[in-house]
């Protein structure tokens, strides 16, 4: 797929790439950056990315910047989460990122992904995604 930069020019996701997006206030440094893209002849790509910086909430209600090592977006799910490139700026994925990503590849349910949009939290994309399967809606101020 090919989206625009932030520049206008048009794109293509590739693994290395580091994307900001509609992270939290207080967490903008947050990025996907893809280490994969699963292609197939019969579905949409599964961009497969790391998530540095993310908000997580503590059991004391604090919130504090976490890794995901390895987060599996629909391509219309990763579209719908960015909002530019950091062009010129290669991201590392975690040190974690390829054991998810095997363990995941292996996984004998299949090649599940998530649907919706990732807002920086990961406990409100599972709920979305949650909703999303069983067709309701989750507020926005779930976190």
């Amino acid at each position: 797929m090919r989206v625009r930069s932030s520049g206008g020019e048009n794109m293509a996701y590739k693994a290395g790439q580091s994307w900001s997006y509609c992270a939290p206030e207080g967490f903008q440094s947050s990025r996907l950056v893809i280490g994969a893209i699963a292609t197939f002849d019969s579905r949409s790509p599964i961009i497969c990315c790391t998530v540095t910086n993310a908000p997580q909430r503590q059991a004391d209600g604090s919130v504090e910047a976490v890794t995901i090592p390895f987060l599996p977006l629909s391509e219309e799910a990763f579209t719908a989460s960015i909002v530019a490139c950091d062009e010129g700026m290669d991201g590392a994925v975690a040190s974690g990122f390829v054991d998810g990503f095997e363990e995941w590849r292996v996984d004998p349910r299949g090649l599940s992904c998530f649907t919706v949009a990732f807002d920086g939290y990961l406990d409100r994309l599972i709920a979305h995604q949650m909703a999303a399967i069983v067709g309701a809606d989750v507020g926005s101020d779930a976190a």
